[in-house]
């Protein structure tokens, strides 16, 4: 308490102007914190508001194996409606990038904002506690540190979606290979597209779960009345590889000109693991010049210490006794 008095001090100039301010901060928080505990606990709790917002987000309770959201998921999911974005092209962006990441809820653009706009208050709470342990702080290194928490608030929930996606990418396009030569063996012994695809995602569904449940999803909507064609766009739209949309492209062309699937697909499976193995040859190459730094940093000061540390001492010793 002191040292926030003493910081007030500092930006008013003034000693009772700064109490003032500071007895005015904490009458304001206190005021929301009090505000914020009502609405968790009458909005949430009430049976009829939770029922109510559990129908506008389009869940029913008499779905089996369908879970209900929890009250701070839903808490965020109003946030992020509240203070989200409203423009349709970012607002587009946001769920393809949340889609590319594995994220297909319908509430997954309100949670990611709501987490990306509480974050930082959180962050600038907890630097603001953390402050008074650090007495010897000056108010500009003070405003520095609770910008930096701010900024990594905002930051670190966009760095892990973004990484999360590359993550599932990666294991999708090396799975995909396999995927192929499956639907090969299937097309070529008699089975039709659809059968196809449902077949993969069964044999596929421990060793690679998500390409069998984005599989098994594209099945389900051909099932449903959607052409295979429509299906296979939408399963590029998820993944967000430009290797499954060449793919799509390819199927779309068999699939409208009557030609063989089956080599369709052999052939794209040839030039699918083509390029995997050129993508390892490259990461391969890129050995040699990553090992640089460690080879400088690590091994080079011991080899020095080793190499040149006897004859170093010796010349030490032989001026010395000069």
């Amino acid at each position: 308490m002191d040292y926030l008095l003493g910081v007030f001090s500092q930006v008013a100039g003034n000693a009772q102007l700064a109490r003032m301010l500071f007895v005015c901060v904490i009458g304001l928080s206190a005021v929301l914190a009090a505000v914020t505990v009502m609405l968790l606990v009458l909005g949430l709790q009430d049976p009829v508001q939770r029922r109510l917002a559990l129908i506008k987000r389009g869940h029913s309770g008499n779905v089996a194996g369908q879970d209900a959201p929890s009250n701070l998921q839903l808490l965020l999911e109003r946030v992020g409606q509240r203070f989200g974005s409203v423009e349709a092209a970012q607002t587009s962006a946001t769920q393809t990038l949340l889609m590319h990441a594995g994220y297909r809820s319908p509430s997954a653009v309100q949670m990611y904002w709501a987490v990306r706009l509480l974050l930082p208050l959180i962050s600038v709470g907890l630097a603001l506690l953390l402050l008074p342990m650090f007495s010897r702080l000056s108010l500009n290194m003070g405003l520095l540190m609770v910008s930096m928490a701010a900024a990594a608030g905002w930051l670190l929930p966009a760095i892990y979606v973004e990484k999360r996606k590359q993550a599932r990418q990666g294991r999708l396009r090396a799975a995909f290979p396999d995927a192929l030569d499956l639907m090969v063996v299937c097309v070529e012994s008699g089975l039709a597209l659809p059968q196809t695809i449902e077949r993969v995602a069964e044999e596929m569904s421990v060793s690679q779960v998500e390409l069998a449940e984005e599989l098994a999803l594209v099945n389900s909507q051909i099932r449903a009345g959607v052409p295979s064609t429509e299906a296979l766009k939408q399963l590029a739209v998820r993944t967000g590889l430009e290797d499954v949309q060449g793919l799509v492209s390819l199927l779309a062309q068999s699939i409208r000109f009557g030609t063989s699937v089956a080599d369709t697909l052999r052939i794209y499976a040839d030039e699918f693991r083509d390029r995997r193995t050129q993508a390892a040859e490259e990461a391969g190459a890129k050995i040699g010049t990553k090992l640089i730094f460690p080879l400088i940093f690590c091994l080079w000061p011991s080899f020095f210490l080793v190499a040149v540390g006897p004859p170093l001492i010796g010349v030490l010793r032989a001026f010395g006794k000069l």
